[in-house]
């Protein structure tokens, strides 16, 4: 519950989650990004990254200083913070063998699962003729329906190795 008289930093900064969600997918890599729109709007998304470890790169030299503009420190809101937490960090192990990573998010009510699974398979193809190997995307173990699709499409648990502890899981799949 939020203390009377305190803003959300979503009304102060209304891009704020899309920034951090999608933001430097869509901007560094839109060749790999497809948004899923209906007649009510945007109701999911597949976006990929051909390489980790040079997107991350190309966030902290491009990406990281345009927000820090964009939401300066002394808004005080915590969320800011969260924007350099989400560039995650993955064990060598983990890029060795999935070198690409991706990020699916669909409203199941509205995105029927084959739209979806499509949307996906050209991703991956689109991934493997560039070159990738493999790929791995991060999901929470609570989330028991796109831990099923993703399973059904060659997705498996891997080890996250090192990497500092998060919440999700990771599941990857070679190309």
């Amino acid at each position: 519950q939020r203390a009377q008289g305190s803003t959300d930093s979503s009304t102060i900064h209304p891009d704020l989650i899309g920034d951090r969600c999608v933001g430097p997918w869509l901007a560094l890599c839109p060749e790999y990004s497809v948004v899923l729109e209906d007649e009510l709007g945007v109701c999911g998304c597949v976006l990929g990254v051909v390489d980790v470890r040079s997107f991350a790169k190309r966030c902290q030299a491009c990406w990281m200083p345009a927000m820090r503009d964009k939401y300066p420190a002394c808004t005080g809101h915590a969320n800011t913070q969260q924007l350099e937490d989400d560039q995650g960090e993955y064990h060598d192990s983990i890029l060795y063998h999935f070198p690409s990573q991706l990020q699916l998010d669909a409203l199941p009510d509205l995105v029927d699962v084959s739209v979806t699974r499509c949307l996906l398979t050209a991703l991956l193809t689109a991934l493997k003729a560039n070159g990738s190997q493999g790929v791995f995307c991060e999901i929470q173990p609570t989330d028991r329906m796109r831990l099923e699709f993703l399973t059904k499409l060659g997705f498996l648990e891997i080890p996250r190795g090192d990497a500092r502890h998060r919440e999700g899981m990771v599941l990857g799949r070679l190309l």
